[in-house]
């Protein structure tokens, strides 16, 4: 169970409504839930203690969940929230909401008998929905308290577990779960009985394709109003990785901000180059704030500790180091923190994926006043030759990549050049970073980088323009450069764990050997022959693949937790 946890009720009447809530009321108290918005029409449920704001519609047929900011990044009221959720929920409405507002947020209106559900262009609540009884439910959590109103006939989707094995770790919109729909950021769905049609409101493409029409992007002036709007005035436990990204965030958040964080966090692992302590030093001494420094030692890997992580919709693939998350719930425990703060996503929205496409996009974008400086200084950062062969053959491996990329974000990319498209499914792969961990089981875990405001501003600004075609994020660079230390600013290296992960996972060989070939996915015929021959410690520290056996793992405990619900519910 997650701090950002919620499941909202809406009843086509009252009566079919309070038929659902009654017999599971005594259920979800004793899990510690409680009620937290109650009208005729609509139930609010959530943890007693849980950090998601409810606000209720003032005629009592709509509600917000979450936190919902202006353009200028002044938190809506209570009052302007229940106003939001009095008016009428189309797409005209829907696109005037992701246009004046953003946030972390769902909202949801009864409209004629229907439900309408609009999620914050960001994704930073999930939304899964169904229909059971005559109700509609939208749920940001599996927890299972919430079984007994599950559909009926709900079972595992295999062939879409098919294909979260073959690409393990990578987020999938698609749920492997019968009767339920996962609703995507910015996505505006209408339910009820015998209607059930989405409509994509807020697409990446469309904010790149109407940039001309919109003011110059201020990428500086969006990451500060979201980072400071996001943090507010509460307490959070900061991660500072040694990276640019987390660097950035900490040094937008005001003075105060800083002084009320509980702890700055650095985790470190004693190979050096998995040891970026000093990057992050140089970060809290710019900034005048202690660092903690923690240690890693190797990786906890057993069936109890996979089975904590698989109470989601989804193998929870932001859970694939859950010693790093729990050393962080711990410190949101033992602190009252309100949640963790994180620089997750900025390699996406700044663009820090070095690639011969952005070449392309130079073309693409000024035909013939292309320039030669740009391609020249591309070349000197891939080391690699611009030949026409060469792009021809990235551009064909690119779209290649693309019959795999499944998001609604990435269905329309008409107009997109490819570097740009390249950004917008690393964009929507960040969507794991908004999912469920360990981390959040006490205090939600933020991304302020992935933020409506600091995505459009990246989105809005070329491929080149975000790297001037030879350096990874060197607008952010430029942008933050009175905020950061030189040797942040200056750094051209990235810290690498392969290593240390290789060795970690290597010390459970023997379990993961157990757990995979003698598991759920290998008795539905789903793992690889040649898995076996992979899980030796010489294949582990030579060619990797350490990260997809962790995925791989993940992908089991997740069908196995599910398979144990289902086969409980059925009489």
């Amino acid at each position: 169970m997650a701090a950002d946890c919620a499941i909202i009720l809406v009843g086509d009447n009252p009566a079919v409504l309070d038929a659902l809530v009654a017999p599971v009321r005594q259920r979800l108290s004793r899990a510690g839930w409680s009620r937290k918005s109650h009208d005729p029409f609509i139930q609010v449920f959530a943890p007693t203690g849980g950090r998601l704001q409810v606000a209720r519609g003032l005629d009592g047929h709509g509600v917000v969940i979450g936190e919902i900011y202006d353009r200028e990044g002044q938190a809506l009221s209570l009052r302007a929230r229940g106003a939001l959720g009095c008016r009428r929920l189309d797409a005209a409405q829907a696109r005037t909401v992701c246009s004046d507002h953003w946030g972390r947020y769902l909202l949801v209106r009864r409209v004629e008998g229907d439900v309408a559900v609009l999620r914050d262009p960001s994704g930073a609540l999930d939304c899964v929905i169904w229909r059971k009884g005559g109700v509609t439910l939208i749920s940001t959590t599996a927890a299972a308290v919430i079984d007994p109103w599950l559909p009926d006939g709900m079972a595992l989707d295999w062939d879409a577990v098919a294909v979260l094995v073959g690409r393990p770790g990578e987020h999938r919109h698609r749920l492997a779960l019968t009767g339920l729909q996962a609703v995507a950021g910015g996505e505006l769905r209408v339910i009820g009985k015998g209607v059930n049609r989405a409509q994509q409101i807020w697409r990446p493409a469309e904010v790149y394709r109407d940039r001309a029409s919109r003011p110059a992007p201020d990428l500086r002036g969006a990451v500060e109003r979201s980072v400071q709007a996001l943090a507010g005035d509460r307490r959070w436990i900061a991660e500072v990785s040694g990276g640019l990204d987390s660097a950035i965030v900490a040094g937008v958040l005001t003075a105060d901000q800083r002084r009320s964080v509980a702890a700055w966090v650095n985790h470190y692992v004693d190979q050096p180059e998995g040891d970026e302590r000093d990057y992050a030093r140089a970060v809290a001494g710019r900034h005048g704030f202690a660092l903690t420094e923690v240690r890693r030692d190797g990786l906890r890997l057993d069936a109890v500790r996979l089975a904590a992580c698989a109470e989601t919709f989804r193998p929870a693939a932001n859970d694939i180091d859950p010693d790093y998350n729990e050393d962080i719930a711990d410190r949101i425990e033992a602190t009252g923190g309100w949640g963790s703060l994180t620089g997750q996503g900025g390699d996406a929205v700044f663009f820090q994926m070095p690639s011969l496409l952005i070449g392309l996009d130079e073309i693409w974008e000024r035909r013939g006043r292309a320039r030669l400086a740009v391609l020249h200084r591309l070349s000197r950062w891939l080391r690699r030759p611009l030949w026409p062969t060469a792009l021809a053959r990235d551009w064909r491996e690119e779209v290649r990549h693309r019959a795999g990329w499944d998001h609604p974000w990435l269905d329309d990319l008409g107009g997109v050049p490819p570097a740009k498209a390249l950004q917008m499914s690393a964009l929507a792969f960040c969507q794991t970073f908004q999912g469920p961990a360990v981390r959040s089981r006490l205090g939600p875990c933020v991304n302020p980088l992935l933020s409506q405001p600091v995505v459009e501003a990246g989105l809005a600004l070329s491929a080149v323009d975000l790297t001037w075609g030879g350096r990874d994020r060197a607008a952010a660079r430029a942008a933050f450069a009175d905020v950061l230390p030189p040797s942040i600013l200056d750094r051209r290296s990235k810290g690498e764990l392969g290593a240390y992960y290789g060795g970690a996972v290597a010390a459970h060989l023997g379990f993961l050997r157990d757990y995979l070939l003698g598991g759920a996915l290998a008795e539905a015929g789903l793992i690889d022959p040649g898995l076996e021959d992979r899980l030796t410690r010489d294949a582990l520290l030579w060619r990797g693949g350490h990260s997809q056996l962790l995925s791989l793992a993940l992908a089991e405990a997740w069908v196995r937790r599910w398979r144990e619900r289902l086969g409980r519910r059925i009489p």
